[in-house]
C-alpha cells in the first residue's frame, strides 16, 4: 500500500518525470527488438518497423501504460473539469441563466436548513441535554399547566429520579432606573440553581450562590448579553455594579454568554424568592420547572416517580390536588414540537423549488446538447465509449452545480446572518442559527446530487448518438425526430408545473388564511384604538390606594387630551392573554363547570365604549360599583393579610359586580337571563349585571372564545402588581396622540415607564407575524417555482418551433393559415400544461393536508384555491407559449424549403 500511495503521488505531481522514463523505457525496448530483428537479417529500418508492430505501436502502449497507472481517474477528472469550464466559458448566456437559477434554489435550500438544523437537528447547548424535562401537571379543565408552588417543593424533596429541579415564573416588565429616565426590562425570576441546572455557565462573573434565593436575600442579577450592550454599553466591569429595578437596588453578578437565549426571552434574571408564602397557595398555577433527570433514569420512570407523590397528595388535599397528575415532557422535544411543522413545510416548498430548476435546466442541458450531438458523434468515431461520453457530459453538470451551490451558498450565509439578528422572528432561538459543518455538508451534497440528476437524462440521450446518422444529417432534426427525446422533455416540463401548482395551493391557502385571521372578528372596534402599557413600580406605589389614584388622574389627563373621544384602564387587553381560574355557580351544580376555565379582566370605567365591545343586556360599572368593589376589596385583602394568605372562604355580604361575556352566559346559564346571578371565583362572590359581546383574549387569533368574566379595576388594583394598560378611542390617527399620552404619564410621575404603545391593528399584526412570515416565504417559493415553470415553457415551445421550421413551412406553402399555426404550437403547449395541472392538483390534494394545524378558515381541499392556483398557472403557461407560437407564424415558406 504505501509504494501505491507513492507511485499515486509521482504520477500526479511529476508528471513529467513519469512520461520521460515511460518515454526511456519505451526506447529502450524497440531498440532491444530492433537489434535482434536486425540480427535475423533485416535492414534498420525494417527491423525498427518490425520491433514497433510487434510492441503494438508506441503511442497505443503509452495509453495502456497510462490506463493502468495509479491516478489514472483522477488525471481523467481533472481534464474533464478544465475542458467543461472551457465549455462553460464559451457558453457565457446559458451558464450564467443555469447558475443564478441553481444558486438561488441551493442557497434557499441551504438557508431553510440551517434553521432546519439549528431547531430540530442540533442538540441544546446545555451540558447534557437529553436529561434536561420541563414539568406540568393537569388540573380539570384538559392540557398541561404549570405547577402550584406547594406542590413543587413536594416534588423537589421526595423524588428518587431527578438530578436537579428549578422553578422559574413569566418574566415581568420592571422599571430599570440606571439610565435615569423611565425604562423597561423583562425580570425572570429563577430558583437559585437554574442555570446549574441547565449547565451553562457566564461571560463574565458567577451564578446564583446558595442562599441567594432565600427571603430576604434576593439582591443580586445576572444581565443577558443583549441588555448588556443595549443599556450598559457592554461594559467589562458591570459586575459588581448596582442597577435599580422598581426603585431597589441590585448587585450586577454576571453577564451570560452571547448564544444563551432562554425561550421566554427575558433580559434580568434575579434570584426567585422560595419561601413558601411568596410561592403561593394550592391550586394557584404559576410556576414552570425545568428538571434534570439522573443519569440512567428516563422519562417515563420520571412520570411514575412524581405521579406517585401527586397520588399522596391528592389524599392529602382533596380539595386542591385530588386527580392532578404528573406530567413529563423532554425540554427539547417541547422545543422542537413547537415549530416542527412549520419549518418541514417550508423545507418541503424549497425542496420543490429545488426540483423545478432542476427540470428546468435538465432541459436547458437537453436544448444544449443538440449543438453537440455531431461532437458525441465524433468522439465516438474516433474511440470514446459511451460512459467515457457520459462521464464528460456529468462533469460538465457537476461543475455547473457546483457554481451554482457556491454562489447559492455565499447567499445563504448573508441571509442566516439577517435571521440570527432578527429577533421579531417566530423561531426558537435557544441554539444560535449559523452555518456550520452540518450545513456546509448539506449544500455540498445538494450541489453534487443537482448536478447529477439534472445532467444524467442529457447525458445519456447526448451519449446515444447513431455515427452514421449524425455524421451525415442535421443534428436538429435528428433529434427533433427522437420521440424519446421529445418526451423527457415534455415531461420536464409537467413535472414543473405539477410541482408548481402544488406550491402555489399551499401559498394560496396560507393566503387566504391570513386574509381570514386579519378580518377575524376578535369583539373589539380595531380602528381608531391605542393600547399602552405601564407599570407602577412597588417602591412608590405599595399601596392600592395609591395606585388608584394614579389611574385615576391618568383617565382625567387622556380623557381632556385632545383626539381622544374615550379613554379605560384594565389588567389585560385582547389577544395578550391574563389570568383564568374555575368558578362555582350555588344556583346549578352542574359536574361540567369544575373543568370549565373562565377569563379573568379588570377594568375600568367605559372600557366597553373605548374598545367598542357591545353591550347585549344589563349595564356597564358606574362610579358607585368602582367605589363600592374598592371598599369591599381592601377589606378582602386585609382577611387575607391575617390569614397568612390561607383565607379559604370569602364572606358571604362580600358581592362584587360583575360584567361577563356571551360565551359565559350561554356557558353557564344557557336557559335563562344570568342577569342577577351569582357565581363564586375571581375577586371572591359576584353577582351578574351585564353580558357583552365575545372578546378574544388569548394569544391566538384562531382559538376558541372562553368565558370571560369583568371585574371593576379598584377590586384588583392590589393584586395586579402595578401593572396596567391604557386604552384610547380616537377621533384622529391612533399614533399621533401617543406623545400627548407621555407627556401626561411622565406629568404625574417620571419614574413611570411605559411600554408597546401599539395600536389594536398593530397588535392584531404582531400575533399574525408568524402566519405572515410562513405566507411570505411559501407565496415567495411559488412565485419563483412559477416563474421557473413559465421559464421551462417557453424554452420548450421555442425549441419546438425551431425544430419543426421546415414542417411549418411546408405546411404553410400548402395553404396552413397563421392561425392554424398558432393553434397547433399553443395547442401542443396547453396539453402539456393541463397534464401537468391535472398531476398538481392530484398532488396537493395529498399534501395540504399536512397544512391543516396552520390554516384557518379555509380547508385543506378548498376548491376556490385549487380553482384560482390552476387558473392563474394555466394563463401563465399560455402566455410563455405565446411568444414561441407567434414566431412559428412569421416562418418564410421560401426561407425554411431554401435552409432544408
Amino acid at each position: 500500500m504505501p509504494k501505491r500511495i507513492l507511485s499515486l503521488f509521482r504520477n500526479l505531481f511529476h508528471k513529467r518525470a513519469v512520461e520521460r522514463e515511460m518515454d526511456d523505457e519505451l526506447r529502450a525496448s524497440i531498440e532491444l527488438l530492433t537489434q535482434e530483428k536486425m540480427k535475423q537479417g533485416l535492414s534498420q529500418s525494417a527491423a525498427r518497423r518490425e520491433a514497433i508492430i510487434e510492441l503494438g505501436g508506441i503511442e497505443q502502449v503509452k495509453e495502456e501504460v497510462r490506463a493502468a497507472r495509479a491516478g489514472r481517474i483522477l488525471e481523467d477528472f481533472a481534464r474533464d473539469v478544465r475542458f467543461g469550464l472551457r465549455q462553460l466559458r464559451r457558453n457565457p448566456g446559458f451558464t450564467s441563466v443555469a447558475v443564478i437559477t441553481l444558486a438561488l434554489c441551493i442557497g434557499a435550500n441551504t438557508a431553510i436548513f440551517s434553521v432546519v438544523n439549528a431547531v430540530l437537528l442540533e442538540p441544546l447547548p446545555f451540558r447534557n441535554p437529553s436529561q434536561l424535562i420541563e414539568l406540568w401537571e393537569t388540573e380539570n379543565a384538559p392540557g398541561n399547566y404549570p405547577l402550584t408552588g406547594p406542590d413543587y417543593l413536594m416534588w423537589q424533596a421526595q423524588n428518587h429520579t431527578l438530578a436537579a429541579t428549578s422553578i422559574y415564573g413569566l418574566p415581568s416588565r420592571e422599571s430599570l432606573g440606571h439610565t435615569g429616565q423611565a425604562a423597561l426590562a423583562a425580570v425572570q425570576e429563577v430558583q437559585g440553581n437554574f442555570f446549574s441546572t441547565l449547565g451553562v455557565q457566564p461571560l463574565l462573573g458567577r451564578m446564583f450562590a446558595k442562599g441567594e434565593d432565600a427571603f430576604g436575600h434576593t439582591r443580586v442579577a445576572v444581565l443577558t448579553y443583549s441588555i448588556w450592550q443595549q443599556q450598559f454599553g457592554g461594559e467589562r466591569d458591570i459586575v459588581g455594579k448596582n442597577i435599580e429595578l422598581n426603585g431597589q437596588s441590585l448587585t450586577v453578578i454576571g453577564v451570560m454568554p452571547r448564544w444563551f437565549k432562554f425561550d421566554i426571552g427575558a433580559d434580568i434574571y434575579v434570584p426567585l424568592d422560595m419561601s413558601p408564602k411568596n410561592l403561593g397557595p394550592r391550586g394557584s398555577h404559576n410556576w414552570r420547572v425545568i428538571a434534570r433527570l439522573k443519569p440512567g433514569a428516563t422519562a417515563a420512570q420520571a412520570t411514575a416517580d412524581l405521579s406517585a407523590i401527586e397520588e399522596r397528595l391528592g389524599k392529602l388535599y382533596p380539595g386542591n390536588d385530588a386527580g392532578v397528575k404528573a406530567v413529563v415532557v423532554p425540554f427539547q422535544e417541547d422545543l422542537r414540537s413547537r415549530s416542527r411543522s412549520e419549518l418541514l413545510i417550508l423545507l418541503a416548498a424549497v425542496a420543490f423549488v429545488l426540483l423545478i430548476a432542476l427540470a428546468n435546466v435538465a432541459g436547458l442541458m437537453l436544448v444544449r446538447a443538440t449543438n453537440r450531438m455531431h461532437e458525441m458523434a465524433l468522439r465516438s468515431a474516433l474511440g470514446a465509449s459511451r460512459w467515457r461520453i457520459v462521464r464528460q457530459l456529468l462533469t460538465e453538470s457537476v461543475t455547473l452545480s457546483l457554481a451554482g451551490g457556491a454562489t447559492g451558498l455565499a447567499a445563504a450565509c448573508w441571509v442566516v446572518e439577517y435571521v440570527q439578528g432578527a429577533s421579531s422572528l417566530p423561531i426558537p432561538r435557544i441554539r444560535p442559527i449559523t452555518v456550520d459543518l452540518r450545513v456546509l455538508l448539506f449544500a455540498f451534497v445538494v450541489s453534487i446530487f443537482v448536478g447529477i440528476l439534472f445532467g444524467l437524462a442529457p447525458a445519456f440521450q447526448a451519449s446515444d448518438a447513431r455515427l452514421i446518422d449524425e455524421l451525415k444529417s442535421a443534428s436538429h432534426s435528428v433529434l427533433g425526430s427522437s420521440a424519446g427525446r421529445r418526451t423527457l422533455r415534455d415531461g420536464l416540463v409537467v413535472a414543473e408545473i405539477a410541482l408548481s401548482l402544488a406550491l402555489l395551493a399551499g401559498a394560496g391557502l396560507l393566503l387566504r388564511t391570513f386574509a381570514a385571521m386579519r378580518d377575524a372578528n376578535i369583539g373589539v372596534e380595531r380602528q381608531g384604538l391605542l393600547t399602552i402599557g405601564f407599570s407602577l413600580p412597588d417602591t412608590r406605589y405599595p399601596k392600592a390606594e395609591q395606585r388608584r389614584t394614579f389611574v385615576d388622574n391618568l383617565l382625567v389627563k387622556a380623557r381632556h387630551t385632545p383626539g381622544v373621544s374615550f379613554a379605560a384602564v384594565s389588567s389585560r387587553i385582547p389577544l395578550e392573554g391574563g389570568n383564568n381560574g374555575y368558578i362555582e355557580v350555588p344556583s346549578n351544580n352542574n359536574p361540567a363547570f369544575a373543568k370549565q376555565l373562565v377569563e379573568w379582566n379588570y377594568i375600568s370605567q367605559d372600557y366597553f365604549r373605548t374598545y367598542g365591545t357591545p353591550f347585549l343586556r344589563g349595564r356597564d360599572f358606574t362610579a358607585e360599583d368602582m367605589q363600592h368593589a374598592a371598599n369591599i376589596g381592601a377589606k378582602l385583602w386585609a382577611l387575607y393579610v391575617a390569614a397568612h394568605g390561607n383565607l379559604h372562604a370569602v364572606p358571604r355580604d362580600f358581592i362584587f359586580p360583575a360584567i361577563i361575556n356571551r360565551t359565559m352566559a350561554q356557558t353557564f346559564w344557557p336557559h335563562e337571563n344570568p342577569i342577577g346571578n351569582v357565581f363564586e371565583g375571581g375577586a371572591g362572590r359576584e353577582e351578574v349585571i351585564g353580558v357583552v359581546g365575545n372578546v378574544k383574549e388569548a394569544w391566538n387569533i384562531t382559538a376558541q372564545t372562553r368565558p370571560e368574566a369583568y371585574f371593576p379595576l379598584t377590586a384588583g388594583i392590589f393584586e395586579e402588581e402595578g401593572l396596567g394598560y391604557l386604552a384610547v378611542r380616537t377621533t384622529v390617527a391612533p399614533l399621533s396622540v401617543g406623545g400627548a399620552i407621555r407627556h401626561d404619564v411622565g406629568s404625574l410621575d417620571s419614574a413611570v415607564p411605559l411600554f408597546d404603545v401599539r395600536t389594536m391593528q398593530q397588535i392584531v399584526d404582531d400575533h399574525m407575524r408568524e402566519t405572515a412570515l410562513q405566507t411570505f416565504l411559501l407565496g415567495l417559493f411559488a412565485g419563483l417555482a412559477l416563474f421557473l415553470a413559465a421559464l421551462g415553457i417557453y424554452g420548450v415551445m421555442a425549441y419546438l418551433v425551431v425544430q419543426r421550421t421546415c414542417e411549418f413551412g411546408i405546411r404553410m406553402a400548402l395553404g396552413a393559415q397563421k392561425n392554424d399555426i398558432l393553434r397547433m404550437v399553443a395547442g401542443q403547449g396547453l396539453r402539456v400544461t393541463l397534464i401537468g395541472v391535472a398531476i398538481g392538483i392530484a398532488c396537493a390534494l395529498a399534501l395540504t393536508r399536512y397544512m391543516s394545524s396552520l390554516l384557518y378558515g379555509v380547508k385543506p381541499t378548498d376548491p376556490l384555491t385549487f380553482i384560482a392556483v390552476s387558473v392563474i398557472l394555466t394563463g401563465v403557461a399560455l402566455l410563455a407559449c405565446y411568444v414561441p407560437a407567434r414566431r412559428a407564424t412569421k416562418v418564410d415558406p421560401i426561407v425554411a424549403l431554401r435552409c432544408e
